[in-house]
């Protein structure tokens, strides 16, 4: 049986996952046609490439441009639409985006 190359093996797994998460310009460009600022979008979206599937972010940025309407998507609604997608793993990382971001002060405490 031949031996597969452990450098080849790497190489694989990298592409393939690759594939699946989303990346860090495809994220910000989203965010910001909805209405985040250039730096608040930059910095989500570093926070949130690797931690988000294409699939993940693809439904955040469906649910975020139904939630916008019209006016501008600040960062505390992103949060409120990551919080309503039925994927805890979504409404942690934008929650914890927004706290490495520094922009909490735009979430409400209250319900």
């Amino acid at each position: 049986m031949p031996r597969i190359n452990p450098l080849v093996l790497a190489a694989l797994a990298g592409l393939a996952l690759s594939g699946c998460m989303a990346s860090r310009y495809r994220i910000s460009d989203a965010l910001t046609r909805y209405g985040l600022t250039p730096n608040q979008a930059s910095c989500a979206a570093e926070f949130l490439e690797g931690h988000l599937s294409n699939r993940q972010v693809d439904r955040l940025a469906r649910a975020a441009r139904d939630y916008r309407g019209d006016s501008r998507l600040t960062f505390g609604d992103l949060v409120r639409v990551a919080g309503a997608l039925d994927d805890p793993k979504v409404a942690l990382e934008v929650g914890a985006a927004a706290l490495a971001c520094r922009v909490a002060a735009d979430i409400p405490i209250g319900l």
